[in-house]
């Protein structure tokens, strides 16, 4: 483990022990020379983060966000592009080190929104090395439900969803891991090699929702039955 002081003030509160900027931050521990893509920068917080660690490290982080971000840091770890984060063939023309030599994390937390998230994991699962770990925030809507807020309840389900069924279609290629706490993070661990790309789609066997909702009942007259 890492002996680095997490309480210098530059990143005391965006990396405070369990926060969830911090556990992707101690997953690079005994990376050599890291190197992340992170897919959305907005104010910062996380681009802030990972460079406070890339700098220690010697590390590196690419940065995309379709709005122009690039007044966030003037350090030489970083490199940011302003670009929609689908257009890898653009992305990796300006990153060619990622598409030479591949990423240890990549963090997703740009348009949240289920089919956007899904494209982004099998476009960029490709690009992660063996035994990296892709990170997406905000898949628990827990917090939204305290609130009655039912159109982000209903979003960060949708994005749970999905991160779920990525994981049926690529299940022997991968580990998955969802912590809860802040707005949820789930956790991609990729147990293939580098330049391996996603299964897009898997058939898998599934029943119809619709019978969780009768199934107690359904439970109930059986137990009855059997009594008979």
């Amino acid at each position: 483990m890492n002996n680095f002081d997490y309480e210098e003030p530059a990143v005391k509160d965006l990396l405070k022990k369990n926060s969830h900027l911090r556990i992707m931050v101690d997953f690079l521990d005994n990376k050599l020379n890291p190197k992340v893509l992170e897919l959305g920068v907005e104010r910062g917080s996380s681009t802030k983060a990972f460079l406070w660690y890339l700098k220690k490290t010697n590390g590196q982080l690419f940065s995309v966000d379709i709005d122009d971000c690039s007044k966030v840091s003037n350090s030489e770890d970083w490199k940011f592009l302003q670009s929609n984060d689908l257009n890898s063939e653009y992305i990796l023309e300006n990153f060619s080190e990622i598409k030479k030599n591949g990423v240890d994390l990549i963090y997703i937390d740009s348009y949240h929104e289920n089919h956007h998230v899904l494209k982004l994991l099998n476009i960029w699962f490709k690009y992660l090395k063996k035994d990296g770990a892709i990170f997406i925030d905000d898949i628990d809507s827990f917090p939204f439900r305290e609130k009655k807020d039912i159109w982000n309840s209903i979003i960060y389900d949708l994005t749970d969803d999905v991160i779920k069924d990525f994981y049926y279609n690529n299940n022997e290629k991968v580990l998955y891991t969802k912590y809860f706490g802040e707005n949820g993070l789930g956790k991609i661990y990729k147990l293939v090699n580098f330049n391996e790309e996603a299964i897009k789609f898997k058939k898998i066997w599934n029943y119809n929702p619709i019978i969780k909702i009768f199934y107690p009942y359904l439970r109930k007259i059986k137990k009855i039955l059997s009594f008979k």
